[in-house]
């Protein structure tokens, strides 16, 4: 695998954030401090910078700082030994994306570039919540195994909601609904296949992910359930065939917008019967699945954003996760607010670099490591 690593950091008036400057490790950083003082905010600018998208809001107007009227953030990184830079601004409702100084292809090609896996509190809710969480997952899986499977999901969001529209304003007989389902069968049948494939990768590297951090006891199992179909002839007969039907809903009854990744425990749905523990477990496990097939698919090792896991996790599952930091040639930062957990993990990996903040300011404490 490929190293990539964020050396150098530049955040400005971003959430609490006002001038950052930051000089990470190679290996696992730890960002330290009371809630509030802007931990997070710190892990959203790297994922803001390296996918031009925030994991805690759609409206990135809502990142800039109070009474600035934009935010941005400059980031340089080493790949496989060879520097280069990406930058993100956001003013108002507009972002400016650059690599190394330039205007990128498209959106997707720019969130590819630097791939990064975060895990935050909030993320509980994508085994314990409904579908749309789990095929965001399989849909940024799949947007590093089939770069084009992006192009396929955002026509088909447009054709269904085009759709929709019509049935609502002229019914199921308008003949002006032909062109749209002919739009959702030919992407929908595409980003069907891109699912399929993420599903397969990720479920395999789901259960590679859980024999470190599961008991032996935990019966788990995941399975791709699709809404749809990958024949673009059968979704353009289905979705015809259901105008009816389709009228007296507010989506049609088929296709990949109902798409689901099924987990089990013991048998049964785990989004049923999962306690909070197995959750957060399930949850992490899937994060450390989607590490894994983002490094297969480009070969290189995604940096890892850890936002508050020690509160997520028993002590058991907590050593087993340091351990397996530990043993990992991944980027890696991590947020907390227990010194007790900066003492272990800078024991389980020497030359972890220590991040205190406080007030929106980081600095790094003075007996971090230098590698």
């Amino acid at each position: 695998m490929r190293p990539l690593c964020f050396d150098q950091v530049s955040v400005r008036n971003l959430r609490v954030l006002r001038e950052v400057d930051l000089e990470p490790c190679s290996g696992i950083n730890i960002v330290a401090g009371a809630n509030g003082q802007g931990k997070t905010s710190l892990l959203e600018a790297i994922y803001l910078v390296a996918t031009s998208r925030s994991f805690r809001t759609h409206k990135l107007r809502e990142c800039i700082a109070h009474g600035a009227s934009a935010g941005s953030v400059r980031a340089r990184l080493l790949e496989d030994g060879q520097q280069r830079e990406q930058f993100f601004a956001v003013s108002g409702n507009e972002r400016v994306l650059k690599l190394d100084g330039s205007k990128p292809p498209g959106v997707a090609a720019y969130a590819v570039r630097s791939p990064v896996v975060v895990f935050h509190p909030g993320e509980v809710s994508l085994t314990a919540g409904p579908a749309s969480g789990r095929r965001t997952l399989l849909d940024r899986v799949a947007l590093f195994v089939d770069p084009r499977s992006y192009e396929h999901l955002v026509a088909y969001q447009r054709a269904l909601k085009s759709r929709n529209r019509l049935m609502a304003t002229e019914g199921p007989s308008s003949r002006a609904l032909d062109p749209y389902e002919e739009l959702l069968a030919r992407h929908g049948s595409r980003l069907a296949i891109a699912r399929r494939n993420a599903a397969t990768a990720l479920i395999q590297a789901l259960l590679l992910a859980l024999e470190p951090l599961a008991p032996a006891s935990l019966k788990v199992l995941a399975t791709y359930a699709p809404g749809g179909s990958d024949q673009e002839q059968e979704m353009l007969e289905r979705l015809h065939a259901g105008r009816i039907r389709d009228s007296r809903r507010s989506s049609p009854g088929f296709g990949p917008h109902l798409d689901d990744l099924v987990l089990t425990l013991d048998d049964r749905p785990a989004r049923v019967v999962g306690s909070q523990g197995q959750h957060r477990l399930l949850t992490l496990a899937l994060k450390i699945a989607e590490t894994g097939c983002v490094a297969q698919a480009t070969g290189i090792d995604p940096v890892l954003l850890l936002d508050d896991v020690s509160s997520e996790l028993d002590a058991e599952r907590t050593d087993a996760l340091f351990g397996f930091l530990a043993q990992r040639s991944n980027q890696v930062f991590v947020t907390t607010t227990r010194p007790e957990m900066v003492s272990r993990l800078r024991s389980e990996a020497p030359g972890t670099r220590l991040f205190e903040v406080v007030g929106g300011a980081v600095r790094i404490d003075p007996g971090s490591g230098a590698s």
